[in-house]
Protein backbone atom coordinates (compact mmCIF):
# COMPACT_ATOMS: atom_id res chain seq x y z
CA UNK A 1 0.00 0.00 0.00
CA UNK A 2 1.71 3.00 -0.75
CA UNK A 3 1.28 6.40 1.08
CA UNK A 4 1.13 9.68 -0.22
CA UNK A 5 1.66 13.46 1.18
CA UNK A 6 -1.30 15.71 0.44
CA UNK A 7 -1.72 19.29 1.02
CA UNK A 8 -5.40 20.54 1.99
CA UNK A 9 -6.13 24.25 2.83
CA UNK A 10 -2.08 24.39 3.83
CA UNK A 11 -1.96 20.99 5.88
CA UNK A 12 -0.28 18.41 4.88
CA UNK A 13 -2.19 14.85 5.08
CA UNK A 14 -0.46 11.49 4.77
CA UNK A 15 -2.90 8.85 3.11
CA UNK A 16 -3.00 5.62 1.86
CA UNK A 17 -3.90 4.25 -1.59
CA UNK A 18 -3.48 1.39 -4.13
CA UNK A 19 -0.03 1.07 -5.24
CA UNK A 20 -0.11 3.21 -8.74
CA UNK A 21 -3.07 5.18 -7.61
CA UNK A 22 -0.77 7.84 -6.55
CA UNK A 23 -0.93 10.47 -9.07
CA UNK A 24 -4.80 10.12 -9.27
CA UNK A 25 -5.08 10.84 -5.43
CA UNK A 26 -3.11 14.03 -6.34
CA UNK A 27 -5.55 14.59 -8.56
CA UNK A 28 -8.35 14.38 -6.30
CA UNK A 29 -6.19 15.94 -3.70
CA UNK A 30 -5.59 18.94 -5.41
CA UNK A 31 -9.07 19.13 -6.75
CA UNK A 32 -10.48 19.54 -2.95
CA UNK A 33 -7.91 21.82 -2.13
CA UNK A 34 -9.45 24.02 -4.61
CA UNK A 35 -12.69 23.66 -3.76
CA UNK A 36 -11.97 24.24 -0.08
CA UNK A 37 -9.86 27.18 -1.00
CA UNK A 38 -12.40 28.55 -2.81
CA UNK A 39 -14.49 27.83 0.13
CA UNK A 40 -12.16 29.88 2.31
CA UNK A 41 -11.83 32.67 0.52
CA UNK A 42 -16.03 32.78 0.24
CA UNK A 43 -16.55 32.40 3.82
CA UNK A 44 -13.33 33.06 5.31
CA UNK A 45 -11.53 30.22 7.73
CA UNK A 46 -14.06 28.84 9.77
CA UNK A 47 -11.97 25.61 10.39
CA UNK A 48 -10.25 23.02 8.27
CA UNK A 49 -13.45 20.17 9.06
CA UNK A 50 -16.07 23.01 8.41
CA UNK A 51 -14.52 23.64 5.43
CA UNK A 52 -14.07 19.55 4.69
CA UNK A 53 -17.07 18.99 5.06
CA UNK A 54 -19.05 21.78 3.32
CA UNK A 55 -16.56 21.23 0.28
CA UNK A 56 -17.43 17.57 0.56
CA UNK A 57 -21.16 18.37 0.89
CA UNK A 58 -20.27 20.63 -2.47
CA UNK A 59 -18.89 17.86 -4.26
CA UNK A 60 -21.61 15.32 -3.40
CA UNK A 61 -24.26 17.89 -4.21
CA UNK A 62 -22.69 18.34 -7.78
CA UNK A 63 -22.46 14.05 -8.32
CA UNK A 64 -26.17 13.74 -7.42
CA UNK A 65 -26.97 16.76 -10.12
CA UNK A 66 -24.71 15.26 -12.32
CA UNK A 67 -26.62 11.75 -11.72
CA UNK A 68 -29.63 13.15 -12.39
CA UNK A 69 -28.71 14.57 -15.46
CA UNK A 70 -27.77 11.27 -17.04
CA UNK A 71 -30.61 9.55 -15.35
CA UNK A 72 -32.84 11.89 -17.56
CA UNK A 73 -30.29 11.34 -20.64
CA UNK A 74 -30.70 7.62 -19.93
CA UNK A 75 -34.66 8.08 -19.65
CA UNK A 76 -36.12 6.26 -23.20
CA UNK A 77 -38.18 8.96 -25.07
CA UNK A 78 -42.21 8.58 -25.12
CA UNK A 79 -43.39 6.55 -27.63
CA UNK A 80 -44.72 8.79 -30.75
CA UNK A 81 -47.24 8.73 -32.98
CA UNK A 82 -47.61 6.21 -35.84
CA UNK A 83 -46.43 7.79 -38.98
CA UNK A 84 -45.58 7.62 -42.19
CA UNK A 85 -42.67 5.03 -42.93
CA UNK A 86 -39.51 7.43 -44.21
CA UNK A 87 -37.30 6.39 -47.01
CA UNK A 88 -35.01 3.61 -46.01
CA UNK A 89 -31.88 6.07 -46.57
CA UNK A 90 -29.77 4.79 -43.56
CA UNK A 91 -30.76 7.48 -41.18
CA UNK A 92 -32.96 5.45 -38.58
CA UNK A 93 -29.68 2.64 -39.02
CA UNK A 94 -27.20 6.04 -38.39
CA UNK A 95 -29.65 7.13 -35.18
CA UNK A 96 -29.79 3.80 -34.12
CA UNK A 97 -26.14 3.24 -33.66
CA UNK A 98 -25.64 6.82 -32.26
CA UNK A 99 -28.26 5.86 -29.21
CA UNK A 100 -26.29 2.87 -28.78
CA UNK A 101 -23.11 5.14 -28.62
CA UNK A 102 -24.73 7.44 -25.98
CA UNK A 103 -26.22 4.70 -24.18
CA UNK A 104 -22.23 3.30 -23.66
CA UNK A 105 -20.99 6.56 -22.90
CA UNK A 106 -24.07 6.99 -19.83
CA UNK A 107 -22.68 3.85 -18.65
CA UNK A 108 -19.48 4.63 -18.43
CA UNK A 109 -19.87 8.20 -17.09
CA UNK A 110 -22.20 6.03 -14.46
CA UNK A 111 -19.25 4.33 -13.71
CA UNK A 112 -16.02 6.81 -13.77
CA UNK A 113 -19.22 8.48 -11.07
CA UNK A 114 -19.49 5.52 -8.83
CA UNK A 115 -15.85 5.22 -9.15
CA UNK A 116 -15.01 8.79 -7.73
CA UNK A 117 -17.52 8.20 -5.09
CA UNK A 118 -15.73 5.53 -4.04
CA UNK A 119 -12.82 7.06 -4.12
CA UNK A 120 -13.69 10.72 -2.15
CA UNK A 121 -15.46 8.27 0.64
CA UNK A 122 -12.10 6.28 0.87
CA UNK A 123 -10.17 9.69 1.10
CA UNK A 124 -12.30 11.04 3.63
CA UNK A 125 -11.88 7.82 5.64
CA UNK A 126 -8.11 8.36 5.22
CA UNK A 127 -8.72 11.80 6.42
CA UNK A 128 -10.66 10.96 9.58
CA UNK A 129 -7.79 8.22 10.64
CA UNK A 130 -5.26 10.63 10.18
Amino acid sequence: MAQVSISINGRPYTVACEDGQEPRLRELAAALDEEVSGLASAIGQVGDTRLLVIAGLSLVDRMADLAAELDGQSAPAPAAAPAAAPADDGRAEAAEARAEAAERRVAELEAQLAAATDRISSIAASLEDA
